[in-house]
């Protein structure tokens, strides 16, 4: 034997069989390198991170919620369905408060696979199926028109749902156990058929005749003055004499006419709200004395809603739509949704508007009109049941998951754990030893 030395002249392997051991060193270091890899990655399972687990329960909490809308006014058949991904979601938020961060992980997973399902078939079925009937059927009125604006809308129309149907595409050719990723892309296909359907109603609204819209507009403003905007109502329902004259007033001039007006009670109690009844229980708007209530700021705000309602008007009866809705904008909460409510409304009769030849069930355009900003047109399908869920039993795939290797109880400390382990160990090692002994009896027979 030779010792064999380093390039620094110390001596570390006293043996003549250099190769060998070189060979089994490096064996011995690989093998080591790989444990501790395992041990590693072991630790680092997404289940495992309580942060990891924490940021996926939002997430699927966000896809339980948006599903929620399309499934109140659109699929409430599928409930049983729907309440069995809740359900999982539900124990998956238990585990996590348990700190199972593993079986948090799995029942989000399940979740979200019962989830796609249900995303798949309702972008399918409805979103899909229904944005084209919606714009083919306002098409051909909408082309005879040869309305600019109302042309472009339905063609962003058109250009949505497109952009819809490849996202759809996207989530149906992608991976079938990313979950995660199909929901966020049926997400996006429901996002733009919404809005394709959102231009086709703008389109719509764009297709018809002035005095239609006129009478849109009248609409618009009868419904704001039934929940409290008095922005407006002074024009409401009046003919074109009528809108002219009342246009023309100057402030001091209404305020002098309302005065000498008989209020009724529900006038007589506003203004006695508000301060403006003088001592002959006449209303007297506009003329209040300033008080510690802020009359003189609702006195300007008054001036600057008339002058803005008597510019509204004039663009109105000129029949310049754009430049009247700029004005009412600032007075209008959600003008877009509520100027296409009313545009049903007013095409609801059977005069309807000139865009309006095919007969179309506007009490159906309306759901899909809520479901376009978010809102329920029925009660929550998840509030129905999400105070029924029940918390899940362990199961025995759950205790055999807590189970140690080999059948060890995951109950014993670390301790007995060894022990056990090493009697099963000894047990293999003398069956093996056995077997060993039988096979050179035999080969010594022979």
């Amino acid at each position: 034997m030779h010792p064999v030395y380093n390039n620094s002249g110390n001596e570390y392997i006293m043996s003549g069989r250099t190769d060998g051991m070189k060979i089994i060193s490096s064996k011995s270091w690989l093998l080591g390198v790989a444990a501790l890899m395992l041990l590693s990655s072991k630790g680092a399972l997404s289940f495992s991170d309580q942060t990891t687990t924490e940021r996926i329960l939002r997430e699927n909490k966000r896809f339980i919620e948006f599903l929620n809308v399309c499934m109140t006014n659109f699929s409430e058949n599928k409930r049983d369905d729907f309440r069995k991904a809740y359900e999982k979601h539900f124990n998956a938020d238990v585990a996590y408060l348990q700190s199972d961060f593993k079986r948090a992980y799995k029942r989000v997973y399940s979740s979200q696979g019962e989830m796609e399902k249900l995303y798949r078939d309702i972008v399918k079925d409805y979103y899909l199926e229904d944005s084209k009937t919606i714009l083919d059927k306002i098409a051909p009125a909408i082309i005879r028109s040869k309305n600019a604006r109302a042309r472009l809308y339905l063609t962003l129309g058109y250009r949505d749902r497109t952009v819809g149907w490849n996202y759809y595409t996207v989530a149906e050719a992608s991976n079938p156990k990313l979950y995660a990723y199909k929901l966020f892309k049926y997400g996006d296909a429901i996002t733009m058929l919404r809005r394709a359907k959102r231009f086709a109603f703008l389109s719509l609204f764009e297709g018809q005749g002035i005095e239609t819209k006129k009478k849109i507009y009248n609409q618009l403003c009868k419904s704001e003055r039934s929940a409290g905007n008095p922005f407006f109502s002074r024009f409401i329902d009046l003919n074109e004499d009528e809108f002219i004259k009342e246009m023309n007033k100057s402030y001091d001039e209404k305020s002098e006419e309302t005065a000498k007006a008989s209020a009724s009670e529900a006038e007589r109690k506003e203004a006695k709200k508000e301060g403006e009844i003088n001592k002959e229980g006449e209303i007297n708007k506009g003329q209040a004395e300033t008080g510690p209530g802020g009359t003189f700021e609702k006195k300007v705000e008054r001036r600057v809603r008339f002058r803005s309602e008597a510019r509204a008007a004039r663009h109105l009866i000129n029949g310049e739509f754009d430049r009247a809705e700029e004005i009412m904008r600032p007075h209008i909460d959600d003008f877009n949704f509520k100027l296409i409510n009313a545009t049903f409304n007013v095409l609801t009769v059977p005069e309807g508007g000139t865009a309006a030849d095919e007969k179309m069930d506007y009490a159906k355009l309306k759901v899909h009109l809520i479901d376009n900003y978010s809102r329920f047109s029925n009660k929550s399908l998840l509030d129905s049941f999400a105070g029924s869920v029940t918390v899940e039993e362990r199961t025995a795939e759950a205790n055999k998951e807590k189970q140690g290797p080999e059948g060890i109880s995951g109950d014993k400390t670390p301790e007995e754990a060894k022990t056990e382990m090493r009697g099963k160990n000894g047990e293999k090692a003398l069956e093996q030893g056995n077997k060993e002994e039988k096979r050179d009896a035999a080969k010594e027979k022979k």
